[in-house]
Formats: C-alpha cells, structure tokens, sequence
C-alpha cells in the first residue's frame, strides 16, 4: 500500500507540474492582479488572495522571469503571525506563514483550477500539496519476484502464503558429520484407523518404517549433530521441529527460510544440559511436521514424535542399564514402559482437500475445523513396529509400580489436534488417582526456583515433598506437550481418560479410554 500512496502522490505532482509548466505564456485574468500586492498585504484587514490570483502568481513563477525583477509569491493568511518564515530571498522582506515549513518550490506545487476549492490555511494544515520529502523506495509487487528472494509488497495473508520462496535442492551450509542421519519422503496414502474408518493421509516416512501414522519415531541426543535429508515427492514441503531453535534455514518454515521441491538436508544440534541451570538443556518432548500451508498438512498426517534424549551428567549417570534419565539432571524412568500418548482427531471433510487448498485467496474452510472422529495414537515407545499402513495406537498399556529396584514409568503426552484435551488418570472404581507427576512442559523442566541465585533443582528431584507436581488432571490444547512421571501405589487396573472440548462452548465432544495395567 505504501508504494500506491507514493506512486499516486507522485503522479499527482507530476501532472500539477506539467499543467503550470506547459504553457509558454501565461493567460490574462478576468479579475484584475491588485497594483501593490506586497503593500496590500500589509494593510490591517485586507482580503486573501483568491485562488484565481494564486494561480496566476504560480504560473507567473513557473515561467523563467527576468533574474533583475524576481517577484516573492504573496502567502494566504487569516491573520499576521508574529513568526514570518523565512523567504527564499534574501533581498526581500520575509512573508508571513502558518506553518514553520520553507516556502515550497513553486515549479513543484500543483495549481488549482478555477472550480477547485481554495486550499486551507489553518494552523494544522502540514505542507501544501508539494513533491514528498526523501522517502524509502519500496518496490511494486511484480509477478517477476515471486520466489527470487526480492522484497515484494502482499496484499493478503494469502497472497503472503502462496509466494514463499521455493527451492529444488538448497545447500546445507556448514555442514558437518552428523551422529545420527534419517532419511524422510512424503506419500499419500488410505489408512484404516482404529474405528475403522478410512481416510486418504499424507505421511512421513523412512526407508524401513513403511507409510504410516505418525511418522516414525527420531530421537536425536543433546549435544550430537543431526541430520535429516528430506525429498518430498509430492509437491513442496518442509519439516519444522517444533520446540526445537535451529537457525532460520533449519527451522523449516517456509516463510523465513524456504520450501523444498528436490531435497534438503536439514541440520542441527541439540543443547546440552548444565547440572540445575534451567537456561540449557533440550532433553524432552517434541514433534515434527510439515510447515506449507500448516493447518491443512498437519491434519492431513504430516507430523511425526520427535524426542531429544539428554547427554549423561557427571554425577548423574543411571543407576540401572534399564533406566533413562528424562533430562540431564532429572529423575531416571523405566525405559522398557516408556510411552507416548498423542491425541488426534478427524474432520473428514478436510481430507478432500488439495495440496494447497485455500492459498489462492479461495475459502476452503480451513478456518471450520469440525472432526467426527477421535482418537488416542501412540503406545510404547521402546517397542514400537513401524510398518507399512499402520496406524499406531494402543489398546492397553503396561506401567510399572515404582520401588527400590524399578524407576517409574514415563508418559510423554502430545497434542495433536486442534481442539483442546482435558487428560484424566483414575483408579479401577472410576475415582480420581493423584498418580501424575509433571515433570516437563513443551520441552523445559520444571525446577524449584522460589530461591534466587540458589541451584534450579528439578521439582521432582526435590527433598520437599510439597515441591512434586502430583496431579489426576492435565489440560491441553493444540501442539503442547508434557512429561508425566506415573507413581500408581499398587498394583492392578487404572485408566486414561481422554476428553475432547470445543475450544468455544468448553462442551465435551468425545471421550476415549485406555487402560493402563500396573504391575
């Protein structure tokens, strides 16, 4: 928009100039010119000039005038003003102004016609319709400079999302040898969900996981180089490691960096951690997914559980081969009962829907989200089969009753979906059962900093029982994540309830069920 003002503001002096200039000579008024014009304008209570006397001294000035008679232009005002600005003259009296600006160049001023209004005079007016003072250059929005990396003007939000730059291969710069390496392409293809219902989904996947949701499981270490080359085979994409702070080429969104239509390496590492500093640190719960035209590809499949495990700690080392830490100084868990529970839910009619769907200006109703089916995907982690057309889900899970000689059981829950979770823990009689511990959110420890300058201790590593977040009930909405520690007293049958909301009325839309079996 800026560069319309500024074009049309230059336009409109350019024609105001041509209208003054063209004339050789200039044309005789039908009100005659006042015989002393500087005189008159001394006297208390005459009249202004008119706007037919203003065009006149104008096109006068516009025309070259002998250099011995130069004549100053009389300026309109409503009363004398006891601070005259200064004229371009030196040799002439100064003329009174109502503003504190430097009378305009005459050849720059567009001259009224006959039947235009009389400009205004009052004390507000900023400068006369005068060529614009130095401003930046801002150039015009072009078809020529779509994806070429040029400033360009967007007249929508969707203009803005269907001009990202795009690129066939783009360079890994500074690239290193990583220590873990996946290779990730995008498929289409019909899964059959846990209801039975089947939808056309896209996916991530690796040579050896097959095509199915989510995509395979990554689970990169704090400190160690990353890689991740993906070639998306149906149309362009990217993959966004949400949670995660790579620099702007590896973040992959489109919009600072660039979608890929070849393939990209994709490159990053892992902060480590520092003992009870909670500024360091990566180790948690994360996700990837797909960052073109994001709200559609997400539903449509394109996201998969990332989890960063933490580097060991001097003074930290497990006290078993059988546990983990959950980050560096953090509490150790069970790993063979580790699990990740993601909520997701369908709304079949988005299912329909092209690659890039509403990012021609076209409402597609992506702004309606409303699912019919929901679901709770994930199991454990340890011994999760990634293969061909499966989605993963579980049915029942195994936690562990922690005691001296077992850690408890990690839960890392992911939400999915676009609508908000209420995630309930409850004994076998359907009571409430304060067995959640909160230990992480979105990837960040919860430690205990009521003390300033004092160590950061995770609050479930503390001496003070008051300090452990135990809980029966955690409330989510869409992308967040939390690591839940499981502390069932005894043996025997609980359950996860899982409850769907509206994000407008708060009206439960659906729930689901899975039993966790302790032992």
């Amino acid at each position: 928009m800026s560069t319309t003002f500024w074009g049309s503001l230059g336009t409109a002096v350019a024609i105001g100039g041509s209208r003054d200039t063209a004339k050789k000579k200039p044309k005789k008024k039908r009100r005659p010119k006042p015989k002393d014009t500087k005189a008159k304008a001394k006297v208390k209570g005459a009249k202004e000039p008119g706007p037919t006397t203003k065009k006149k001294v104008a096109k006068k000035k516009s025309i070259k005038a002998p250099a011995k008679k130069p004549k100053p232009s009389p300026k309109p005002t409503p009363k004398p003003t006891p601070k005259p600005t200064t004229s371009p003259s030196a040799t002439k009296p100064p003329s009174p102004s109502p503003t504190p600006t430097k009378t305009p160049s005459p050849t720059a001023t567009a001259a009224p016609s006959p039947t235009d209004p009389a400009p205004s005079t009052g004390p507000t007016q900023s400068t006369a319709p005068t060529s614009p003072s130095p401003r930046p250059t801002v150039a015009p929005p072009s078809s020529d400079d779509d994806d070429d990396g040029e400033p360009r003007d967007y007249d929508s939000q969707a203009d803005f999302a269907s001009h990202q730059m795009q690129q066939d291969t783009p360079e890994t710069q500074f690239r290193q040898t990583p220590q873990l390496s996946v290779n990730l392409d995008v498929a289409n293809k019909k899964l059959t969900f846990p209801d039975g219902a089947e939808f056309e989904t896209w996916v991530f996947h690796s040579p050896t996981s097959g095509r199915g949701f989510p995509g395979p499981t990554l689970r990169p270490k704090e400190g160690e180089i990353f890689h991740s080359r993906v070639e998306p085979s149906m149309g362009p994409h990217t993959i966004h490691w949400h949670g995660m702070e790579p620099d702007p080429r590896n973040d992959g969104v489109g919009h600072t960096s660039f979608e890929i239509d070849d393939h990209y390496t994709y490159q990053w590492q892992p902060e480590p951690g520092r003992v009870h500093d909670p500024n360091y640190g990566a180790a948690g719960t994360y996700f990837y997914h797909c960052h073109v035209n994001t709200v559609l590809h997400a539903q449509m499949g394109l996201l998969g559980p990332l989890i960063v495990d933490p580097m060991v700690l001097p003074g930290y080392e497990v006290s078993s081969p059988k546990n983990r830490r959950a980050f560096g100084d953090g509490p150790e868990y069970d790993i063979e009962t580790e699990s990740l529970i993601m909520m997701y839910s369908v709304d079949a009619r988005w299912h329909d829907l092209g690659h890039a769907a509403g990012l021609s200006g076209e409402d597609v109703g992506l702004n309606r989200f409303e699912p019919q089916h929901f679901y709770i995907t994930g199991g454990l982690l340890n011994s999760r089969r990634e293969r061909e057309g499966a989605v993963w889900a579980p049915t029942e899970l195994p936690i562990r009753v922690p005691g001296k000689e077992q850690a408890p059981s990690l839960m890392r829950l992911l939400d999915g979906n676009y609508l908000p979770n209420v995630i309930t823990f409850h004994d076998k009689y359907g009571n409430p059962a304060r067995i959640a511990e909160l230990i992480a959110h979105d990837g960040r420890p919860y430690r205990h900093t009521a003390v300033k300058g004092a160590p950061a201790i995770p609050t479930s590593m503390h001496e003070d029982p008051e300090a452990h977040l135990f809980t029966h009930i955690v409330a989510m909405g869409a992308a967040e994540r939390y690591d839940v520690l499981l502390h069932p007293p005894k043996a025997g049958d609980y359950t996860l309830k899982i409850a769907w909301n509206n994000w407008i009325t708060g009206k439960t839309l659906a729930t689901r069920e899975l039993k966790l079996k302790a032992y």
